[in-house]
């Protein structure tokens, strides 16, 4: 070796650098610590790429100069610079070690990927591959999975996990776990074998899966000075070659603050999301996310020529099951409602609750109708049954409503309005049953709303009579009272029977005025006839929404105050399903009104369903035999007389008077005779007639 060369090799060596000098093919010389292996340039392939050594051979041998950032060697990482050495024909390769340089970029790049993940990424279990991607890059994570805490109910979720032996594991209560040891003390921990036998023979945690060389769990947490751990992100290895360091603790504790970040604002926007398109209560789409998806159905229509359709479902019987069991059953309800329509539903369907107890649906791609109707029996018949809800089980009806598009309608407020039509129209038949939309159906509503407007202002102008229907007693065959019934003399219309009227009225809140009016004229009429000798009680129906307003005690002394009517004389009448709705409020109005002196009836008694143990309960004074068990009497066949005969008997076991109502022959004017029956009203004694008409009933005092 020329002297100057070696002159040349202790100026470098005192520079500390990693070089090694070439001529031509062959290597002069290479600093010992590291290159001393190096013969010549091909022996420089056994620890650089491919390309980096293409690069730096073509260098050396032209004599050209370069220079390569963050070549790999042996992980770790250099910036080659190739030149010719004091403008000599040797070339001098140096080294310059950048790798905590690299490391730092490289995990500066990590946290820019997450971040820029969690802006760009819409799915939560997309974010969490795209995290494991990311860390792949500075760790390794053959091994790796994310564990989430649930506070409130005290639950660990694994929504991703890789592992090369374990399963993913299934949504769990806190343990003992490492895992949990990480999340709930919010400290990085990395077990070792000999760590790992400390803690099982110690009890100190439970180790749980397939035991493990080396685990490494960093917590994940928000916020700003006191720091909320809310889950944890966990690499393990079962390789003796794969070793974890307390370097690579540093790295995922340097990476976890935005992993956190990243995955808290994925989660949040989700509920936020949750919150604007999906109802709180059942997880079921809300209205604003079906129209959408409606609009969207009704594209995809146009686009294939195909048929969709809307139904319209409403639970029957919600309100009494919510107002007698309480709202935490109701909701319960509507859960599991909410799970058994959606077992019967394609992935493809769309199901929301409206709103209270009323859901949609949208069956999209529609062939045949009768697949329409196949799935609203499934509903009807199966998925509604065996409902059980607090240990007691419940009959639970529907009502439901079918619109098709385009049939139907040409857009979403009119196959919606269009179903919910229908599905009305089901509950007038007798609900728990399904109705196809029909044109004639729109018809009705209309004629419903112009019922409604007509009532409004038939209250104002005073359209309204009533009429009066006898009643005797079956000892004495003399009137002994009266039930007043309204009717409607409408100018456009002429005179219309209740059932034409009151349950608009009773839907729109008319009826509280209304009942208001009968009550009083009521009470005047019967004074009038008390001051002309007749002595006689006044019967008066009051509707459910009457009962529970908070004003009908007062309404009641208004009426009484006003006619000067001796409160014994007027008797309320009210339904089996009024007073069941709820008893112990029913119970405490009926007490105040017993002790003004009034009388209480049980209206259409035997089609409800109150039972004896709470009939019992009630101050009632009067049993009123529903017209349908009157109509059944035949004394050819004594099996339908049976209920009559029991109502009567039941009556009077429990010190109440009983009246047949409905009674238009003389065999059942025998029958109610047999039996005891104390009173009777019906066709065969008058029909409703006015007040004059009355009045000459009385005179009459006509015996049967």
């Amino acid at each position: 070796m020329m002297a100057d060369t070696r002159k040349h090799i202790e100026f470098l060596d005192s520079l500390n650098l990693r070089y090694i000098l070439f001529s031509g093919n062959k290597v002069l010389h290479s600093n010992k610590y590291r290159f001393k292996n190096v013969k010549n340039i091909d022996d420089l392939s056994s620890f650089l790429n491919k390309n980096d050594f293409t690069k730096i051979k073509k260098s050396i041998l032209d004599k050209s100069e370069i220079n390569i950032n963050d070549v790999d060697i042996k992980n770790s990482y250099y910036d080659i610079s190739i030149k010719k050495l004091f403008n000599s024909d040797i070339i001098i390769m140096m080294f310059y070690n950048n790798t905590s340089f690299h490391r730092e970029k490289i995990l500066k790049d990590c946290i820019f990927k997450i971040s820029e993940a969690s802006h760009y990424v819409d799915d939560l279990d997309e974010l969490y591959v795209k995290i494991h991607n990311i860390l792949s890059e500075v760790i390794n994570t053959q091994n790796f999975y994310i564990a989430i805490a649930d506070w409130e109910n005290n639950l660990i979720k694994f929504p991703y996990f890789v592992d090369i032996h374990d399963e993913q594991p299934k949504t769990k209560l806190m343990g003992n776990g490492l895992t949990e040891y990480v999340i709930k003390t919010g400290q990085s921990i990395l077990v070792n074998p000999e760590q790992s036998d400390f803690l099982i023979k110690s009890n100190s945690i439970d180790i749980q899966g397939t035991e493990c060389v080396d685990w490494l769990g960093i917590p994940l947490k928000i916020g700003e000075s006191n720091k909320t751990t809310f889950g944890a992100i966990v690499v393990q290895s079962y390789d003796d070659k794969i070793r974890f360091s307390e370097n690579d603790k540093k790295i995922l504790l340097f990476v976890s603050d935005q992993i956190a970040m990243a995955i808290k604002r994925k989660m949040d926007n989700i509920e936020i999301k949750r919150q604007a398109f999906y109802d709180h209560l059942t997880g079921l789409a809300n209205k604003i996310l079906f129209n959408d998806r409606l609009e969207q159905t009704i594209f995809n229509c146009d686009r294939t020529n195909t048929q969709a359709a809307v139904l319209f479902i409403d639970l029957d019987n919600f309100k009494f099951i919510n107002d007698s069991m309480g709202h935490t059953a109701g909701d319960e309800l509507l859960k599991l409602v909410s799970k058994r329509l959606q077992r019967c539903l394609r992935k493809t369907d769309t199901i929301s609750r409206w709103g209270g107890d009323e859901f949609t649906v949208i069956l999209p791609e529609i062939k045949n109708v009768r697949h329409v109707i196949n799935l609203c029996s499934r509903i009807l018949n199966k998925e509604l049954k065996n409902v059980i809800i607090e240990n007691q089980e419940l009959r639970i009806t529907a009502s439901i409503g079918i619109s098709l598009y385009p049939d139907d309608g040409s857009d979403i407020e009119e196959l919606i309005k269009n179903a919910d039509t229908a599905m009305y129209k089901s509950k007038e038949l007798g609900k728990n049953q399904y109705q196809l939309y029909r044109q004639e159906m729109n018809q009705n509503i209309l004629e419903k709303i112009s019922y409604e407007n007509r009532l409004f202002n038939a209250i104002e102008n005073k359209e309204f009579i009533l009429l009066f229907q006898p009643q005797i007693d079956l000892n004495t065959n003399r009137i002994i009272g009266f039930e007043s019934l309204i009717r409607w003399i409408s100018p456009e219309m002429g005179l219309l029977s209740p059932y034409k009227f009151i349950p608009i009225a009773e839907e729109t809140n008319l009826i509280l005025p209304l009942g208001k009016w009968i009550l009083e004229q009521t009470c005047i009429q019967n004074k009038k006839w008390h001051d002309m000798g007749y002595e006689i009680s006044s019967a008066v129906n009051i509707s459910a929404k009457q009962f529970l307003q908070d004003d009908m005690i007062e309404n009641i002394k208004s009426a009484i105050s006003k006619s000067q009517l001796n409160p014994k004389y007027l008797d309320l009448e009210l339904t089996e399903t009024i007073i069941m709705d709820d008893v112990d409020r029913a119970v405490e109005i009926l007490e105040e009104v017993k002790s003004l002196g009034i009388n209480i009836s049980i209206d259409d008694f035997g089609t409800g369903y109150s039972s004896l143990s709470y009939l019992k309960k009630f101050p009632i004074n009067t049993l009123k035999i529903d017209q349908s068990f009157i109509s059944s009497i035949d004394s050819k066949k004594p099996s339908s007389s049976s209920i009559a005969n029991l109502v009567i008997d039941l009556g009077h076991k429990l010190g109440m008077n009983v009246i047949a109502e409905g009674v238009e022959t003389q065999e059942q004017v025998d029958f109610l005779k047999k039996y005891t029956c104390d009173k009777i009203q019906g066709y065969i004694i008058s029909e409703p007639v006015n007040e004059v008409e009355f009045t000459l009933l009385l005179e009459k005092n006509t015996n049967l």
